[in-house]
């Protein structure tokens, strides 16, 4: 059976964006560019530049789908009530996706155009967090404070773990803070 056009762009684009997480992750932000990502999805450039037209909308939108992605996971597995919250927070907070994650906000600091298209995202995967969090711990309070509190947390033990691999710590780390300010 034929594939539609739609099916055919979606298919386009979700490529785009797993090659474009593959390459923040393995070359990061500076060695990340259109050529790269458009050979390893094996894409024309005209069909790159139809769903991107700039390297901040593709790195951005590559970014979104994933924490997308993440967070419904993450839900599902709280739903399944599978493993501890902060396992579950563990596995939205880590990962390629918060590889690539790292890599923009850094490159973002020296960078207005790509700070400018990131804003946005990180406030609604912020939003999303908000949310999760609110359902990982029915009847705390979660408040701004507390998701950039843990958003901070995640970031320190990420940028940390390139000297320092302790997952035990980290594991740690992660349920004190639930213990402390969630519960």
């Amino acid at each position: 059976m034929a594939r539609t056009q739609q099916e055919r762009r979606e298919d386009t684009r979700a490529r785009l964006l797993a090659a474009t997480i593959e390459c923040l992750v393995e070359h990061g932000y500076a060695w990340t560019t259109r050529q790269l990502v458009q050979d390893r999805a094996g894409v024309s450039r005209g069909a790159l530049l139809h769903h991107f037209a700039t390297k901040e909308a593709l790195l951005v939108a590559a970014v979104s789908h994933v924490a997308d992605g993440q967070i419904d996971a993450v839900r599902t597995g709280a739903t399944d009530g599978a493993a501890s919250e902060a396992e579950l927070l563990h596995s939205v907070m880590s990962g390629p996706l918060f590889l690539a994650g790292l890599e923009l906000w850094q490159a973002a600091r020296t960078e207005p155009a790509l700070r400018a298209a990131l804003l946005p995202a990180e406030r609604r995967v912020g939003g999303a967090v908000r949310e999760l969090l609110d359902e990982l711990f029915p009847g705390s309070r979660v408040g701004r404070v507390e998701v950039d509190g843990l958003l901070a947390l995640y970031r320190g033990l990420a940028l940390t773990s390139v000297l320092r691999a302790d997952a035990e710590r980290d594991r740690q780390v992660v349920e004190r803070w639930v213990d402390r300010v969630m519960r």
